[in-house]
């Protein structure tokens, strides 16, 4: 017991001073020496960047005289140097002055820049008359089976044609060099001047045994007809004129490619490809690639299961690697879409950004100097850029890049922000029409977010923590260390001890400590992409009116894996083009990785509420959510109190930026909208008290019955009814009506079942189809309520009152849709009506004169206009002040027909038509009508 109780006498001694450790550095908050009063001496480009950017958006909405602006540049100036000299210290004064300037350099480069139009003698040109033209094939796309293409021919007479149904089609670029043209008295073929907006894009139609494709750089000799292209003329809705205007194209074209007139073919070749232009030789080897990866199904078709590709893997591939997007199917878009994450099977500033990153951090790995490092990932960009055909948002995106790394180097990474605000000024001033570009809006928003917001918030919380997990051992570290930094090194290190004791030294100070940074590395990537997400939840309303629930785990999930889908796939599409026979191995990595992606993607893709569709935000919300991100990046760089608050500025943008408004409709008056659908129908009412009703969804668009086979892709209900609506604010329909099953009045209506989700189907009588049956389960899946409707009907819709005319309660359809099964309503507001006749045709008109009341005010012309419809008799009854006609532009029926165009004039009928007038409006106060052509007004 003694001997226990001895004790071993402890020598005292003063502890050493700590020395400095170099870990020490690395893990030590970084001092802020920001001035409060003057943010913007820290990152001048940014806010530059910013009032640059609001000039050009003042300049899109009102008009400022260029002339002007120059002038007042002069005093503006004077009055910066005053404010600078009176004020050398760092104050707001001198920013007032400056920040005018830059307001007004974007509002006059704005002004200045010239807006993308047809070329003029291709417009003479586009006159629908048949001509014959000679030119240089400046691209190529690659030939695809005619069941999967969502474009109509340009020339719609040749749908007609039987050869050209079936085969496969080709979208070829023509630079014209001459053409023919004709007058009453002559017919020359006359040179057309060497410019790089004289193209036509030429849709070539080969016959059912496969064609030799034209290739980039062969001269060739067409017969076609010249056509404006065709597109929707809706408030809010795609222009696909627009959109080839940016591409140099000003008209269009089809021809077939086995057509002969006697003796002379329609297309002939003159000359083989010799153009070895760098355009060529990428467009060429753009298509070899792509067939190379279409071959994959073959080559695999022998592995596992798990392993083998199927079409749609191909499909995947080709548009990563190549930018082609044509073998994409709906259903593989919609998934991707549905999850927010379509960017991702795309080439994007996404794609690009993982490259040069990769390869950035690949020379810095090899301890390159920066100078070589960026030249290097420049040009590996560029090379990449250039394969995938240099689109529009991968331009944008290697501009952003370059100019970045640019900046990188001329700021010594000493601001984000600043070579952030450096590229886009860059940009902007190059094209200031760039920026409302819904890619680079997010590109910008994204990585200004992260900048921004993302990391500020994070530098003293994760990844302090983060290196602080670091040296865990060496203690002198902590007194040196802020409070809660320190205590988390304690805590950590006591952890670590008790594995010591009860595992081992290597799991204690070395897995433990992996481990917990692997966590703090994946808290740190929620974040930065929760941030991105919700800066991105603008956007995503204006453009794609969606509310991507699952968003966040899908890009979590989905990024790694393209972090290593992308290198893989490019290793594979190498070997393919070497070595077709070794790409097995390649193969069976990318694939595993894709149809892992293509998994989860569909699983939350198909989880219904992780898809929420709502309408676009009115201009003071999107300017208040703008306001606050921006208020969120200058409180982020603040202290602890701020940087909470950024995030709260951010999660209120977000709410502002989604929130429902109001619907857009006149509050004394009955709006009806005769929406622009192309062949087909679709009207809305919206009554006083904001009751919305549709009737009919559209189908066809510009394509012809023979040409919208099941493979067609392109959905009028998705990409035009459902953009006009939203443009309105409707978020939910009150009820949808059905004239009947024929494909031009019900194929849209799916999605807007989908999208907007109405209390009410209203139906006639109409024979069970099997599209009308899959729009009934559709109904039944969503919870819609159906209602049959016959003649006698009357019942109200808010401040509407309705009428059924037709069908009678005895009416019994045929076997298959016909226009007789219409059906037919009457709207009254007070003393103004409308007829909805939908397609009526004389028998039902008939039956429809032994009712009274019929006269209206506003007759929605039956059936498109056809000699069918609106019999002399039926129009007398019905005795309108004005009529509207929904038909498609140079659609094959001939519709409207002039004898009925006659007769409408005739009985003093004003007449409005979608096919050349695009959208109507009309309002119906319960006294007058009065017409809103292209429904321009706001109410």
């Amino acid at each position: 017991m003694d001997q226990i109780a001895e004790r071993v006498p402890v020598a005292l001694a003063p502890l050493p001073p700590p020395e400095a450790s170099p870990a020490l550095e690395r893990i030590r908050r970084p001092k802020r020496a920001e001035p409060p009063g003057a943010p913007a001496a820290l990152i001048p480009l940014f806010y530059a960047a910013l009032l640059f950017l609001a000039g050009i958006v003042l300049a899109r909405y009102q008009y400022l005289r260029p002339s002007y602006l120059l002038a007042g540049l002069l005093p503006l100036a004077i009055l910066a140097f005053c404010a600078i000299w009176k004020t050398p210290r760092l104050t707001w004064l001198p920013w007032l002055p400056i920040g005018a300037i830059w307001l007004v350099l974007g509002a006059w480069s704005a002004e200045t820049e010239p807006a993308p139009a047809p070329d003029p003698v291709i417009a003479q040109l586009s006159d629908g008359l048949l001509r014959t033209v000679e030119g240089t094939v400046t691209g190529a796309g690659p030939l695809r089976s005619r069941d999967t293409i969502d474009e109509p021919l340009e020339d719609h007479e040749l749908e007609t044609l039987p050869e050209a149904r079936g085969g496969e089609i080709q979208r070829v670029d023509l630079r014209l060099s001459s053409a023919e043209v004709v007058s009453d008295t002559s017919d020359a073929i006359l040179t057309i001047p060497k410019t790089g907006t004289a193209k036509l894009r030429l849709s070539v139609v080969w016959p059912s045994l496969p064609g030799t494709a034209i290739r980039c750089g062969e001269r060739l000799r067409v017969v076609v007809r010249i056509l404006p292209p065709d597109t929707f003329h809706d408030p809010a809705v795609w222009s696909r004129a627009t959109y080839l205007e940016t591409q140099e194209i000003s008209a269009s074209a089809s021809v077939l490619a086995a057509r002969r007139d006697g003796n002379e073919p329609r297309l002939s070749l003159l000359s083989s490809s010799d153009e070895n232009s760098a355009t060529c030789l990428l467009d060429q080897a753009r298509n070899a690639a792509s067939a190379r990866l279409q071959t994959l199904p073959a080559l695999t078709r022998n592995l596992p299961r798990p392993l083998r590709a199927t079409p749609e893997d191909a499909a995947m591939l080709t548009a990563v690697l190549t930018g082609d997007r044509t073998y994409l199917t709906h259903s593989l878009r919609a998934g991707f879409e549905r999850t927010g994450c379509f960017h991702l099977v795309v080439v994007s500033g996404l794609h690009l950004a993982i490259l040069a990153g990769g390869v950035f951090a690949l020379t810095r790995r090899l301890r390159l100097s920066p100078l070589p490092a960026t030249v290097l990932t420049i040009a590996l960009s560029l090379a990449y850029a250039l394969f995938t055909g240099f689109g529009i948002p991968v331009q944008r995106s290697f501009w952003m890049i370059s100019l970045y790394l640019l900046g990188r180097l001329l700021y010594r990474n000493r601001s984000p922000l600043n070579v952030i605000g450096f590229a886009t000024l860059c940009l902007a001033a190059v094209s200031p029409r760039s920026i409302f570009d819904a890619s680079l809006q997010m590109t910008l928003l994204s990585v200004a977010a992260i900048a921004g917001i993302a990391l500020p918030l994070l530098e003293g919380t994760l990844h302090a923590r983060l290196q602080a997990t670091r040296d865990l051992r060496l203690i002198t570290l902590d007194t040196k260390l802020p409070p809660e930094i320190t205590q988390f090194r304690v805590t950590t290190r006591l952890i670590a001890r008790h594995l010591e004791a009860a595992a081992s030294t290597r799991i204690a100070w070395q897995i433990f400590p992996f481990l917990l940074r692997s966590a703090l590395r994946f808290g740190e990537l929620v974040f930065v992409t929760l941030v991105v997400e919700l800066a991105l939840a603008l956007p995503m309303a204006i453009y794609f009116h969606r509310i991507t629930v699952y968003a966040l785990p899908a890009n979590l999930c989905i990024l790694p894996l393209l972090a290593l889908l992308l290198p893989v796939a490019m290793l594979l599409l190498l070997v393919l083009s070497l070595w077709p026979a070794a790409a097995i191995v390649p193969a069976g990595v990318c694939l595993s990785l894709l149809h892992l992606s293509v998994f989860l993607v569909r699983k939350l893709g198909s989880l219904s509420l992780g898809d929420l569709r709502i309408p676009d935000p009115a201009s003071m919300q999107a300017g208040a959510a703008i306001l606050l991100f921006v208020l969120a990046l200058q409180l982020a760089r603040g202290r602890a109190l701020q940087r909470r608050l950024a995030f709260a500025a951010l999660l209120l943008a977000v709410v502002i930026a989604v929130w429902p408004r109001q619907v857009d409709h006149p509050r004394d008056a009955l709006l009806f909208e005769a929406i622009d659908v192309g062949q087909g129908d679709s009207l809305l009412l919206i009554s006083p008290d904001g009751k919305t009703l549709l009737i009919d969804g559209g189908g066809l668009g510009f394509l012809s019955p023979a040409a919208h086979g099941a493979g067609s892709e392109f959905d009028v209900g998705e990409e035009v009814v459902s953009a006009v609506l939203w443009s309105r604010g409707i978020c939910r329909l009150d009820a949808v009506a059905l004239t009947h099953a024929h494909h031009d009045h019900m194929g849209g209506l799916p999605a807007i079942l989908r999208n907007f989700h109405p209390r009410e189907l209203w139906l006639g009588n109409n024979p069970p189809v099997a599209a009308y049956r899959e729009l009934l389960q559709e109904a039944s899946n969503l919870g819609v309520k159906t209602r049959k409707l016959h003649a006698g009907d009357e019942f109200t819709l808010g401040a509407i009152a309705l009428r059924v005319l037709a069908p009678s309660a005895s009416y019994r359809p045929g076997p298959q849709p016909a226009n007789n099964d219409s059906l037919v309503l009457q709207a009254r507001y007070q003393n103004t009506s409308i007829l909805l006749a939908g397609d009526a045709e004389a028998p039902e008109e008939q039956s429809i004169l032994g009712q009274t009341g019929l006269q209206s005010t506003l007759l929605k012309v039956g059936h498109h206009g056809s000699l069918t419809s609106t019999r002399p008799q039926f129009l007398s009854a019905v005795h309108p002040d004005w009529a509207v006609i929904s038909c498609g532009r140079r659609n094959r029926f001939g519709h409207p027909r002039e004898e009925i165009l006659a007769e409408l004039q005739a009985a003093h009928v004003r007449t409005f038509r979608t096919d050349t007038g695009g959208a109507a409006c009309f309002l119906l106060d319960g006294k007058a009508v009065a017409a809103d052509p292209m429904c321009s007004r706001k109410y």
